[in-house]
């Protein structure tokens, strides 16, 4: 680019680069004024044709055409992420520094994966500590690391020596200062404990938010939706069950049936939209939320150490990315890959499985616009009989109840069966993935590789209750909103018909019975007085004999609201955004509904369910898939409301409490790792309290 970036601050610190030029702002603003009022500013100025006369000045001569530049309202402007970035960069490295200064030796489970990285920094590939239970995936990505931070570091040296005034070599990073420059024969050269916890910074640092940043323009953001590729003709007319479409005329008979005469239902409000200033707010929310999701504190504490859990995550986001970018193919790839840090993120496979099974569906077959738009309750004739020619029953989450899950459950089985070859050329790439999954577990005898005694999977139900209070509790601000609103809606939603009242006592029942029955107490939780699960265990469920039916309330209520977030939308568009961006379509790109809510419950079950040790770092995908895709605050009733007035550079107040939260959470939990040591009896070495 021939241009640099700058940013200033108009109206709400709102930053708008220096390609958006004066004469296109002017000429913008005359246009505007002269639509009607009701109007929204979307129509952009267009360059005069070579056919129009040209203007004249006051003598009458012709005067030379002058190029207006022509804003784009989709072009997006990435400069709020790279600002966030630095800063998160600038963090990490001095907790790095700090860490690496007062734990100098491997610490914990890097007593494990420290060494296997440095005998594969030593091609020692057949070398295997039989205690680790994870894939190498993490030593395969240090050995290529190390191997670049070799190459580059003599460049380093040759700076250092060559500009006196320049940093020390960070100590820590030589342990063998005799060995060989060829990485082919490598030694442990650059491969130290400093070297491979830095890794972790890259990753967590620039890797997370990035990924993060793109996956909520493209699920949250009308002005950032990516364009499908057409449907290919062997999906659309390919052999098998539902290979061949229906008669075109029997779906339209079908799907006018299922919906509601024009006119009827509740009606969006289409508020007055500045185009570009809605574009730059929802760029500046998504590198807000993508700077706080790479601060969560369960993924940020492990920056500074050598563990798996930052680049287990960079590679489902990946995978998740691809997903959304329609390469499937690629996604798949990142999933295999995904697999080679973490066993369970074959789950994530699945999910992106549902996912795109469901989107085939929507793609050949849309909902009907009164089923999600308008919430319209369909019968269940009606379901079925739209279903038997392919078309879906998804309505939004907001305002369903449990009866929409076993009919959208239902619509889903017909429609896929009546799809089937389109589905299963959707899910082609996965399946590769999913069934070398399946024939790792068969080889290795069980999912856990090394000590697999201690990794013996049981049904842990309490684990998903245990996810959703530890989500409300860990950032409480995305759910503010107008009290006596909440209030209201809860109990609208809980209690608000006989069928609610009846969903929620069974749900409180079935609760106490997974309390009562499957509450457990992992030997490692109690061995371990080096994490906080120990402290919060003790001081909770194990404080008293029936203190576990305390929770029962605390889990019906944190699950509704954790799970009803997801359904939380930006506020309405007006109907001008179809014609600036034709994929905003609220009908078939949603991630507000029940197919969404269902397949991500799937995921969330499946990571946590079969996990016998209540571990907080088991939450962190699950956490992070559903902090990417909440709207935030109360939904509809919050337009215009106190929190979207007071935005800040276009972002809403409750995701700058996060953001000062969590970086209070790093700095407290930073200072007790490094400062409140403590040892134990016997064993040589000081410990320290950590996730």
């Amino acid at each position: 680019m021939t241009h640099f970036r700058f940013s200033v601050q108009f109206r709400h610190a709102i930053p708008i680069v220096a390609r958006y030029y004066l004469p296109a702002l002017i000429t913008l603003k005359k246009k505007t004024t002269e639509d009607d009022e009701d109007t929204t500013m979307t129509t952009m100025p267009q360059p005069s044709s070579s056919s129009s006369s040209s203007p004249t000045d006051r003598k009458g001569n012709k005067q030379e055409d002058r190029p207006i530049v022509k804003m784009d309202p989709l072009l997006r402007d990435d400069f709020q992420l790279y600002l966030r970035v630095a800063l998160l960069l600038s963090i990490s490295v001095y907790t790095a520094i700090k860490v690496n200064s007062v734990v100098v030796d491997p610490y914990l489970d890097e007593v494990f994966h420290i060494p296997q990285a440095q005998r594969y920094c030593l091609m020692h590939f057949k070398d295997w500590d039989d205690k680790i239970t994870t894939p190498p995936g993490l030593y395969l990505l240090s050995y290529v690391y190390v191997g670049f931070v070799q190459t580059i570091l003599p460049i380093y040296r040759f700076i250092l020596q060559n500009i006196p005034t320049f940093s020390t070599t960070p100590t820590g990073w030589e342990t063998k200062p005799g060995a060989t420059s060829s990485f082919t024969h490598a030694s442990l050269e650059h491969c130290s404990t400093v070297s491979l916890r830095f890794l972790n910074v890259i990753g967590g640092s620039i890797f997370v938010p990035w990924l993060v940043y793109e996956i909520y323009l493209y699920v949250q953001s009308p002005y950032h939706q990516v364009i499908p590729p057409p449907i290919p003709v062997v999906v659309v007319a390919g052999p098998g069950p539902g290979g061949s479409l229906a008669d075109p005329k029997e779906v339209e008979k079908a799907k006018r049936k299922t919906e509601l005469p024009p006119g009827v239902g509740p009606k969006e409000p289409m508020p007055k939209v500045d185009v570009i200033e809605e574009r730059l707010n929802y760029e500046a929310s998504a590198a807000q939320t993508a700077m706080n999701v790479a601060l969560f504190p369960l993924l940020y504490f492990f920056n500074s150490l050598f563990y798996t859990d930052i680049w287990s995550t960079v590679f489902v986001l990946l995978a998740y990315r691809s997903y959304l970018l329609y390469s499937p193919w690629a996604s798949a790839g990142w999933s295999l890959v995904s697999l080679f840090f973490r066993q369970t993120n074959i789950l994530w496979t699945i999910f992106l499985v549902l996912l795109s099974a469901i989107r085939i569906l929507k793609r050949l077959h849309p909902p009907a616009p009164s089923s999600l738009l308008n919430h319209h309750p369909l019968t269940l004739s009606a379901i079925l009989g739209r279903a038997g020619y392919g078309g879906m029953y998804d309505p939004s989450i907001i305002h369903s109840d449990v009866s929409d899950y076993f009919k959208s459950l239902l619509s889903i089985a017909i429609s896929g069966y009546s799809n089937l070859s389109p589905v299963l050329i959707a899910i082609e790439p996965y399946i590769y993935v999913v069934s070398l999954f399946g024939f790792f577990v068969y080889w290795n005898g069980s999912i856990a590789l090394g000590d697999k005694t201690n990794h013996v999977s049981t049904f842990h139900p309490v684990q998903l209750f245990y996810f959703s209070l530890f989500t409300l509790l860990s950032t409480p601000f995305v759910f503010l909103t107008n009290p006596i609103n909440l209030i209201i809606t809860t109990v609208k939603s809980l209690l608000g018909s006989p069928l609610k009242a009846i969903s929620t006592i069974t749900a409180s029942l079935l609760i106490a019975g997974a309390v009562h029955q499957f509450t457990y107490t992992h030997p490692f939780m109690l061995a371990d007085n080096r994490h906080y699960v120990f402290y919060i265990w003790r001081r909770t469920i194990l404080s008293h004999r029936d203190a576990k039916y305390l929770g029962i309330p605390l889990y019906l209520l944190s699950s509704f609201f954790v799970y009803r977030q997801i359904g939380v939308k930006p506020p309405a568009l007006p109907p001008s955004i179809k014609s600036i961006n034709p994929q905003s379509s609220a009908v078939v790109y949603t991630t507000h509904t029940i197919t969404f809510l269902l397949a991500f419950l799937a995921a969330t079950a499946g990571t946590l369910v079969f996990a016998p040790l209540v571990e907080f770092r088991y939450f962190v995908v699950p956490w992070v898939m559903w902090r990417v895709h909440i709207g935030v605050g109360g939904g509809k009733e919050e337009e215009g409301g106190w929190w979207r007035r007071n935005r800040i550079g276009g972002v809403d107040l409750r995701v700058w409490m996060e953001t000062v939260a969590f970086l209070g959470v790093h700095a407290i939990t930073t200072k007790i790792f490094l400062e409140r040591e403590f040892r134990w009896a016997g064993t040589p070495g000081v410990q320290r309290f950590m996730w």
